[in-house]
């Protein structure tokens, strides 16, 4: 039983070697690892890092193909995110050597709608070797980009479009030019500090004008405690009455005339 891990990197240079039938074994050798579920993408970091090495002085061109070919194994989106991330990370101790490979790696990584977002939570592991010295960073990320424009919704064509611009910026001015002009945010939206600032209706004076004091900080008056309202006394027709009978006559009020009252029986009334 052969152990692939620890000697992919060797079977990998045999997809270019000289004999076409060699090459055949070789190419049905990964054919048929690819069936498995995810050994070529767990394979994928350590055949990079290997072929990589200044010392193994592998050919561009040899390189390309086999990565290309391996590379075609990677459908599912997931695979090709992680990729990303973990190319991005190598990148942040790459030497010049390894730098180009890397970069050829990115050009050649089959892209998804979620790869940008990879790159742009990755942008502190290579965004200083965007300058001159990392031409082949640049144009390789430029490749990688103007794939995944293709056929991109409009959101998404947006944020690569302002992720091309700033890989521009610090490619032609500098990363530390860059961010002391301000940057803009790998989302495309715009900085805190100069965000659109509309009036708002109703709200034209400050906190303090309101308030009534100096300071736009200064703490708001207390509105006076005016107490619980007193309850209307609702009075009955029943308690004036017993209110009147209670009530005494004064001396002013006591009649003093007497007028007799003369009564006719009924007889005289029916004479007249």
């Amino acid at each position: 039983m052969v152990k692939v891990k620890g000697q992919a990197s060797e079977m990998s240079l045999l997809l270019v070697d000289p004999d076409p039938p060699i090459r055949s074994l070789a190419l049905n050798f990964f054919n048929e690892l690819a069936a498995k579920d995810n050994a070529i993408y767990n394979l994928l970091p350590d055949i990079i890092s290997r072929l990589s090495e200044p010392d193994r002085a592998v050919k561009e061109d040899d390189f390309n193909t086999i990565i290309k070919q391996l590379f075609s194994y990677i459908t599912k989106d997931k695979q090709s995110e992680s990729l990303v991330e973990k190319l991005c990370q190598r990148i942040r101790t790459a030497k010049e050597c390894q730098l180009r490979a890397l970069s050829q790696c990115l050009s050649l990584l089959p892209v998804s709608d979620r790869a940008l977002g990879r790159l742009q939570e990755n942008w502190e592991c290579y965004c200083d070797k965007l300058g001159a010295e990392g031409a082949g960073l640049y144009e390789a990320l430029l490749s990688l980009t103007a794939r995944m424009r293709r056929g991109a919704k409009p959101e998404l064509r947006a944020q690569i479009e302002e992720f091309e611009r700033r890989l521009t910026a610090v490619h032609t001015r500098g990363l530390e030019n860059v961010e002391e002009g301000g940057a803009p945010s790998p989302s495309g939206s715009p900085a805190p500090g100069h965000a659109d600032r509309r009036p708002t209706r109703g709200k034209g004076r400050s906190l303090a004008a309101q308030n009534g004091g100096d300071s736009a900080f200064s703490t708001p008056r207390p509105r006076p405690n005016k107490g619980p309202r007193a309850k209307p006394c609702i009075a009955f027709s029943s308690d004036e009455e017993d209110a009147d009978l209670d009530a005494q006559l004064s001396e002013t009020e006591t009649p003093k005339v007497t007028t007799p009252i003369t009564r006719s029986s009924r007889r005289t009334r029916l004479r007249n």
